[in-house]
């Protein structure tokens, strides 16, 4: 098996640099945005992106230096936060912002192309059960772990979820808690199209476990939450609704900014990007010249420029993307923050302290590494 998937992915890294996902050519200009499509059937209409509501310049200092590939960071409740990199390694960011050296667990990944170590979420009742949650490749596939927090670091207490057919691009890899107590994670069609129709399978979906699955459970089959995604790595819920907001990467272009319905399906590989089809749902944000939208969060700090706003972090952009979705699901502005300014950014999360957490990821192979790279960035939103 081992050998089997070391082959899929050696073909799959070959398509990739034909052109697939992150090494498209870079846009220094985002598409124009979509309104929401109130049904599956209706036909949204173009709408112009508003001006940027900035007072200020946001402040940015680098908190860390050194790390290699990172994927995700999360904030334990006592302000210290985990980041994982992609070899396979979680590092531990104190309070004060101190990098750790030793990492606090080393996974056993196969971190080839996309694959290895990504996706991380700490359990809403970490307080008292110290569990913690990793999206990772291993030689099977794609699977959902749970580690516990003890005093020598991270210790794996079970795998939660498998049968993701991992590959050299498209594994999704993002976790996330949502408002009902779920474990949400989103997995990649593994490149193979087809998959994200397949009602049956896991690839191309939206995934979902229940507390008494990632909890207690061991290797429980996921519920599928929305089908029909390509490379879905970033999704958030958006504050004062119960709306869900995703992206992904398109074939060649056309990312998308999805709204989100249990059942929903987002089309691909039936329609992409603009297209439309009765029973698919229409993005409402698309980027013809790619982006590459990864990790990304709303700003529910109160008292800055950026409250309320959707921001993702884009590889081949190498931005943040600013993105204001009105409650009525209609985007109504699109900027581009920090373009160049750091290279390729694989995500973004809202720290305890209000600011905004990013990382950079130009030591993946596909970026062209600095003194210092890869770092994490700390933000600080203008005053509104």
């Amino acid at each position: 098996m081992r050998n089997r998937l070391i082959g899929v992915i050696a073909v799959c890294c070959a398509l990739a640099a034909c052109g697939g996902d992150d090494d498209q050519a870079e846009s220094s200009n985002p598409a124009p945005t979509r309104e929401a499509a109130p049904s599956p059937t209706a036909t949204p209409t173009p709408s112009e992106s508003e001006p940027a509501r900035v007072q200020g310049d946001p402040r940015v200092t680098t908190v860390a230096t050194g790390l290699e590939a990172p994927w995700e960071i999360a904030f334990l409740p006592d302000g210290r936060a985990l980041v994982t990199e992609r070899p396979g390694r979680v590092r531990l960011l104190s309070s004060s912002g101190e990098l750790r050296t030793e990492p606090v667990a080393t996974v056993d990944v196969q971190a080839l192309g996309e694959g290895g170590l990504l996706g991380l979420a700490v359990d809403p009742d970490f307080r008292s059960n110290r569990l913690v949650y990793l999206y990772r490749t291993v030689a099977s596939g794609n699977e959902v772990a749970r580690y516990e927090m003890t005093d020598g670091g991270l210790e794996e207490r079970a795998v939660i979820a498998r049968g993701i057919r991992a590959a050299g691009i498209h594994n999704g890899g993002r976790l996330r808690f949502g408002p009902d107590d779920r474990l949400y994670f989103s997995a990649g069609d593994a490149a193979e199209e087809g998959s994200a129709q397949d009602p049956e399978g896991l690839n191309g979906k939206i995934l979902r476990l229940s507390s008494d699955e990632y909890r207690r459970g061991s290797d429980a089959r996921p519920e599928i939450f929305s089908l029909g995604h390509r490379n879905p790595q970033g999704f958030d819920w958006q504050p004062g609704t119960d709306r869900l907001v995703e992206n992904e990467h398109g074939p060649d272009g056309d990312d998308e900014v999805n709204l989100l319905r249990a059942g929903g399906n987002y089309g691909w590989p039936e329609i992409r990007g603009e297209e439309q089809r009765e029973g698919l749902l229409t993005p409402v944000a698309v980027y013809p010249q790619s982006i590459a939208p990864s990790g990304s969060t709303f700003v529910r700090r109160g008292g800055s420029a950026w409250t309320g706003d959707y921001l993702m972090a884009g590889l081949v952009g190498q931005r943040i993307q600013r993105v204001t979705i009105s409650r009525e699901g209609r985007v109504t502005g699109n900027q581009a923050l920090f373009e160049g300014d750091y290279g390729r950014m694989r995500s973004i999360v809202e720290g305890p302290d209000g600011a905004l957490y990013a990382l950079t990821n130009n030591t993946d192979g596909r970026g062209s590494p600095q003194e210092g790279d890869d770092r994490i960035l700390r933000i600080v939103p203008p005053a509104a």
